[in-house]
């Protein structure tokens, strides 16, 4: 053999063996590009949901929340704005009422918006950060990141997550959050004890990391803003009940309480109308005619109510104050919160005696 053909053999062994290194890489690039685009599992969704969180500047969001109370369901349009750390604003607007309300967090406080009633309440409170909000991206997040019993489901292009629900009405014990492939919300389902759905949330938008305007979240603003929309519903309102009111017993009472004593206090119409009961729990039921006022100002926290949102204050004794079609209501007692926001819910559509 000669030098020539030896070289030339050499060549063509060394051409042969970089044809196999290259098509060894490409299969190998493949297989990796492949697993990537796989299906995720729960712990990098989980993960990837905590980095989303850390970034984030804010959000804007739409959605329709619908409450099982009753016989009849009712709905709502809400709407979030959050600016990190702590702006928020949240607007539900019942679609049956036509009546907004709005919760305000900024650098003066937490203010519960009734624009209908020019009313207001200002709060020395850490709200949302006590009790997990439905409504609220990062509250969904927390809920799945902090229940290591979790279960994950991807269904197409959407990731399914069932865990607990940690919210002050303790009767709501399991939730479906269901993300899209972005990780935006899509759709909550929290359901009680029994596995009936109780709450849906259907979200129609999720804009991440939007501009505001400096003053998106003043509350001078948002209450003017909120009291022009709201000016039918006034008038509505000051027809509907410019007359007498009845007394309304909650139909939800906790196992062991009664009907105490009903009395009236005012003119012919009863402008306060003070309920008692005893029993297991002692506590007063009292109803006012709602007036217009400043703001008031208390330590407490916004409640959710359903159909409202109330004002829940106190330590030992609490308070809870709502505002419902024209009637103030204040309920008062030695209880679990849990308890009197159930007696609060029972009143929605009740019917004056």
């Amino acid at each position: 053999m000669t030098w020539t053909s030896l070289l030339c053999r050499n060549e063509d062994e060394g051409v042969e063996k970089m044809k196999k290194f290259f098509s060894l890489a490409i299969i190998l690039l493949l297989v990796f590009t492949v697993a990537g685009c796989g299906p995720k599992d729960a712990a990098s969704i989980v993960s990837d949901l905590s980095k989303n969180v850390d970034q984030l500047s804010g959000y804007k969001s739409k959605a329709t929340l619908t409450l099982q109370t009753g016989k009849t369901p009712q709905e709502y349009d809400v709407e979030v704005w959050y600016k990190k750390p702590d702006y928020y604003r949240i607007a539900l607007t019942s679609k049956q009422r036509d009546i907004t309300q709005i919760i305000l967090r900024n650098d003066e406080g937490v203010f519960v918006l009734t624009p209908h009633l020019n009313k207001s309440f200002r709060f020395q409170s850490d709200w949302p950060d006590k009790h997990g909000q439905v409504y609220l991206y990062e509250s969904l997040v927390k809920s799945i990141v902090n229940d290591p019993s979790r279960r994950f489901q991807q269904e197409g292009q959407s990731y399914n997550f069932e865990v607990k629900a940690d919210y002050l009405n303790r009767s709501l014990t399991t939730q479906k959050i269901t993300l899209d492939k972005s990780l935006d919300p899509v759709r909550v389902e929290i359901r009680d004890s029994n596995m009936n759905t109780m709450v849906t949330v259907n979200y129609t938008k999720f804009e991440p990391n939007p501009k505001f305007d400096k003053d998106a979240f003043d509350k001078e603003r948002n209450m003017q803003a909120a009291i022009l929309d709201s000016v039918p519903a006034m008038v509505g309102m000051e027809k509907k009940y410019s007359g007498s009111f009845g007394v309304i017993q909650p139909e939800y009472l906790p196992e062991g309480v009664r009907l105490k004593d009903v009395s009236k206090v005012g003119d012919n119409d009863g402008t306060e109308i003070i309920q008692k009961y005893t029993g297991k729990y002692q506590f007063t039921l009292i109803e006012n005619k709602a007036e217009a006022s400043a703001v008031s100002y208390v330590t407490g926290e916004p409640v959710d109510l359903g159909y409202t949102v109330g004002v829940l204050t106190g330590e030992q004794v609490k308070y809870l104050m709502w505002s419902q079609d024209g009637v103030e209501y204040t309920l008062t007692g030695a209880m679990p919160p849990e308890e009197m926001i159930q007696i609060a819910k029972s009143v929605f559509n009740q019917v004056g005696k």
